[in-house]
């Protein structure tokens, strides 16, 4: 029968020596995805205003951190471009509750842009486009 301290000591030993090893490199590539989920529709202060919920579905086993977005209006003639910190993580979902994108035009093209990075330095953007005729929307 061991002592509990030679036990203590082999536990300690397998411990640091897991320590010691490097991480598993992530290899594969992210597959995420851009839905407009619970859209709805009003006129308001003179645009048409499409109120919606962001779901970003990661289905490639790799996490992935969005860095940059850009929503255009007007047929792309009016833009709104920021810098975010989204996370994705691996396999799953991340749920943005509350958006809305507003043109003065009830015909129009509005497109969502997202600049994409997943943890085995793959590089991609997400694109989304709606065309809108008031009420009326479909994704291309």
């Amino acid at each position: 029968m061991r002592s509990s301290g030679a036990i203590l000591a082999a536990s300690l030993a397998l411990l640091t020596a897991a320590c010691d090893e490097e991480p598993a490199p992530v290899t594969g590539k992210a597959k995420v995805v851009l839905d407009l989920v619970d859209l709805s529709y009003a006129f308001k202060d003179g645009r048409h205003t499409y109120t919606h919920n962001r779901q970003f579905t990661e289905s490639g086993g790799v996490g992935a951190n969005i860095s940059r977005g850009k929503v255009c209006v007007r047929n792309g003639e009016e833009c709104v471009d920021a810098l975010v910190a989204y996370r994705v993580d691996a396999s799953q979902v991340l749920l943005q509750k509350g958006h809305h994108v507003a043109t003065p035009a009830a015909k129009d093209t509005i497109t969502l842009h997202y600049w994409v990075k997943d943890d085995a330095g793959n590089e991609f953007e997400i694109h989304k486009v709606l065309k809108t005729d008031g009420e009326k929307v479909v994704f291309e």
